[in-house]
This record gives C-alpha cells, sequence and structure tokens, in this order.
C-alpha cells in the first residue's frame, strides 16, 4: 500500500501539469498523440486511412460507455475536423495538433510550407470571400490567441451583416446557433480553420462552385 507521502508526492507532480488553458502539458498531449497515432495506424503507412477512422470513432464513444456505429458521413466528418490542412489525410502532425489543442488549449500555428494539391485552390471570388472572412477573424480575435471564442462572436456578426448593409444584432440564441454550426470539435472556441470551413458549407449550399 502506498504512503500518504508517496500520493501527496504524486498529485504534485500531477499538478504541475495542468495548465490554465488544458487537463496537461504540452509534451504530455504530444505523448498521447504520439500513442493514439501508432494504436490506429495500423497498416503502419504513416496515415489514418479512412477504414482506421471508424475505429477510433468506436472506442472514443465506448470510453463514454456509449455504443456507437459510425457512418460513411460520421467518418468524412471526422476527417475534415483532424484534416486541418486539407491534404485529405490524417497525418501524425494533424492528430497532434489536435491533442495540443483539446488537451493541452493550444492552438497550434498552420505550417504554411504545405502546398495544397492543385485541384484544391479555389477559385478567386472564393479566396476573396475567405479573405474577407479572415480579416474579420482577426480583427475579433482581441487576444490573438488564435480562437474566437462565445463573448467575440456578437462583434463578429454585427460586422458581417453590416458588410452586407444590414443592421443586425445578434440575440443569445442566434451567438449559439452560430456556434454549433462553427465549433466542429464542440470545445467552445472557432479557431480559424473552422470559421473558413463555415464560410465553405456555406458557399456549397448556395450552389456556388468553388474551383
Amino acid at each position: 500500500m502506498r504512503s500518504t507521502n508517496n500520493r501527496r508526492q504524486e498529485q504534485v507532480m500531477t499538478s504541475q501539469y495542468v495548465t490554465p488553458q488544458g487537463i496537461c502539458d504540452q509534451e504530455q498531449a504530444k505523448a498521447i498523440a504520439k500513442k493514439l497515432f501508432d494504436l490506429y495506424d495500423r497498416d503502419r503507412n504513416g496515415i489514418i486511412d479512412g477504414q482506421e477512422v471508424s475505429p477510433m470513432l468506436i472506442d472514443a464513444y465506448r470510453g463514454m460507455s456509449k455504443a456507437f456505429n459510425p457512418t460513411q458521413a460520421d467518418v468524412d466528418t471526422f476527417v475534415q475536423v483532424l484534416d486541418v490542412n486539407r491534404d485529405g489525410k490524417i497525418t501524425y502532425q494533424d492528430v497532434e495538433n489536435y491533442a495540443l489543442r483539446i488537451l493541452a488549449g493550444i492552438q497550434p500555428l498552420p505550417s504554411y510550407s504545405i502546398q495544397l494539391p492543385p485541384q484544391r485552390q479555389y477559385n478567386r471570388m472564393v479566396e476573396e470571400r475567405l479573405e474577407v472572412a479572415r480579416r474579420l477573424f482577426k480583427k475579433f480575435d482581441v487576444t490573438q490567441c488564435g480562437y474566437l471564442t462565445r463573448n467575440e462572436v456578437p462583434g463578429l456578426l454585427r460586422e458581417t451583416y453590416k458588410q452586407l448593409n444590414i443592421e443586425f444584432e445578434p440575440t443569445p440564441q442566434d451567438v449559439q446557433a452560430w456556434m454549433d454550426m462553427t465549433d466542429t470539435d464542440c470545445d467552445g472556441k472557432v479557431a480559424l480553420q473552422d470559421f473558413e470551413q463555415s464560410i465553405i458549407r456555406s458557399l456549397q449550399e448556395q450552389g456556388i462552385s468553388l474551383y
């Protein structure tokens, strides 16, 4: 049986890794990401493929004592959440970035060295819309932390409608609806990638060609 002093030492050591933004520190989050990637990259090809995503989702729900049989749409949605550089693959870097964000509260900076395939380059009109969205995001990310919180959303919505020459005062219900639509990983924060994807989905729903 462990002594009281040993248990107290363990508690102190554990508390050193809890940050105000997350439940563990950066190195712990990276270690967890490594274990997850090694566990689910079953064919060891350096990528978590579509057929390897389903076990991840099933195990995640099993950890919450829930049975879950993911559909292809569920798999595709989860891939979009992790695949922040939009190269169509879940790499170790994608998993590590997600772990840093969710577990350590760290918003990894995007890697601008990654070049998207030519067929995934959006057309000029879409890029112009995205550029406006990026400027709005930067304006209302007042803490420059890389994501928007619920308190920053009303200003973003007012400015968005203002650019359409529409006076709009968002209600709490409007803010919640926007968060539900944009916060795809349900962490209470909207990263720039989340915001950009909401713009893309909106354009698609309008029948506007992206490429």
